[in-house]
Order: C-alpha cells, then structure tokens, then sequence
C-alpha cells in the first residue's frame, strides 16, 4: 500500500527517516501523545507494529488515523492499493484472478451462533474481531460459516466451515478463479501479527482460537510459497498441529525446512496435555494458559 501518499491525503504527521529501512512511522493513537512517531508502517510486508506498546491490527490502526469505521476502510484505501512486494511474489506466475471481491453479506443465522456458541466461541467477538458471516441461502455457502482472509487489510479470499457434522468438505474455499490470491499463498489472520514470532495452526478455528500472532496456512500442507512467507516475515515459529502421526510428522518436515531458512523453530505437541485434540477444542480459559506457556502472554503472577 502507498502508506505515503494515504497519510499525506489525511494531513496525517509522517517521519520518512527509516524509509530506506523499510519503515514508515506515525503517531499511534493508542500511546502516542506528545508528537512522537512510534508507531511503524512496514511498506515492504504490509503489517504495522507501535514500538512502544505493541500496536493494533493493520485495519484497527488505519481506521483509528484516518478516523473512518473499520467496515468502510475497504473502499477508501482502494487507490492507495499497489502491487506491493508480496502480491507480485505471490502472483507471478499469473495475473490477479480477480481485483477486487465482496462477501455474500448475510448475517449469523441463528444454527450458526448456537455452533459457534457450543464450540465456545463468541459469535459477537468473532463477527466484530475477524468479520465472520452467515452462509445465507446461497446453495455453495448454506449452513457454513464465512471466514474472510484479509492481507494488508484487502479482502482477498475466504473460507467457510459446515455447521453439519456429516457434510463434507468441513472446509470449503472460495475458488482461486474468484479470489484475489489462491489461498495456499498466504495465511488466515496475518493482519493480527505483530510480533516478530507466530503460532502456526492447521485449521482456521484453530487460528480464531489463538487469536493475535496465530495463523493458519488451510492445512498441515504448506506451499514453498507459505514456507517462504514465513522466513522473510519472521523470526522464530511455532508449530501446533494436533497431536495425530502424520500431523507431527508434517509439522517436523516444514520445522526442518524453516530452520534451514535460518528461522527458530519450536514444534509443540501440548494439546494431549489439556485433554484437547487441537487448538480449536481448546476453552478460552485452556488456549491462555497455553499462550502463557510458550510466551504469547505475560503469566499472570501469584501471590
């Protein structure tokens, strides 16, 4: 995105001298009071991170400097789009399927709430969170829950889990000829990184269940373009695939093929510990405790 041009049409303050590092900086509007510029756009990746507080989500931070609702960023960030580094390299071998996609726009039927409400997720925080839709009427989406996968806060795909137990697929994907980026390119909630580490989950449940810092690739199979993505955004990964052979035996392979990424790698296999099969199983109060354990939280002190 041309962060330059948006926050110049915006009179926002702009300090370019890390520009050559990569780096746009501006005040944050959750700490910054004073005129400083802590909070820093990366143009290269498309992420943003306040280095005095831990900053927002990419579209929590945007809508908060433009001063514009979450739901009616789209639109205006639209001319600022460009084709940054990663949408070229995700694209390269052919031109973007589509510019521009909208969500059917049909609202949680009430089946849908009581799955998401038996599986011990909220269906308010999920909705206002990440943007979750009912499947509506429509014959591909019906009894499913549509999941939206942002990058750089550009709607660009989506996903969508039945709530049936004997339908299958469990997951079904927009097709590629109708998204912006094939899925397998990128990762669920990659706007909600912030940290220079990330929690790598199989399912997008899963990732809900984590939350900040936790994606999913659509899988325990990544593509070398996934297995890139990861070595040029981050530092160290951690891998919580479920506790099922061929998951561990996948999550060791892409551990290997990371570390020789020169990435930190760390596979946990913890799930059997909390009596969970998986990341999405997991209470709120079990996947904290969890986030506690490996270092995606501070521990609450005892006294």
């Amino acid at each position: 995105m041309d962060y330059l041009s948006l926050f110049k049409e915006y009179g926002i303050h702009t300090d370019i001298s890390r520009l050559n590092k990569g780096w746009i900086n501006v005040p944050c509007p959750d700490c910054d009071h004073g005129g400083s510029t802590k909070l820093g756009f990366n143009i290269n990746n498309d992420f943003c991170v306040c280095f005095k507080c831990g900053g927002l989500s990419l579209r929590g931070a945007l809508s908060k400097l433009l001063n514009i609702p979450i739901e009616a960023l789209s639109p205006i960030l639209e001319p600022y789009q460009v084709k940054l580094k990663i949408i070229a390299r995700l694209n390269n071998e052919k031109p973007i399927n589509k510019v521009k996609i909208e969500l059917p726009g049909y609202p949680l039927s009430m089946s849908e709430e009581n799955y998401l409400l038996d599986r011990h997720f909220s269906p308010y925080d999920l909705t206002e969170k990440y943007g979750i839709q009912g499947g509506g009427w429509l014959p591909d989406w019906r009894n499913r829950i549509i999941i939206p996968i942002y990058l750089g806060g550009k709607l660009i795909s989506w996903t969508a889990r039945t709530i049936l137990e004997d339908r299958e697929p469990r997951y079904k994907n927009l097709e590629n000829t109708e998204s912006v980026i094939d899925l397998k390119k990128t990762f669920l909630n990659l706007d909600n990184c912030f940290l220079d580490k990330v929690a790598l989950l199989e399912g997008p449940f899963d990732a809900l269940r984590f939350g900040d810092n936790g994606i999913c690739g659509f899988g325990i199979t990544l593509t070398k373009t996934q297995v890139l993505y990861l070595s040029e955004r981050f530092k160290r990964v951690y891998i919580l695939f479920d506790s099922q052979r061929i998951a561990q035996k996948k999550a060791r392979e892409y551990g290997m093929a990371l570390q020789g990424h020169g990435l930190e790698v760390f596979i946990v296999d913890a799930f059997g510990d909390f009596g969970c099969k998986d990341a999405a199983e997991m209470s709120p109060y079990k996947m904290k405790q969890l986030k506690q354990e490996i270092g995606f939280l501070p521990k609450t002190p005892h006294f």
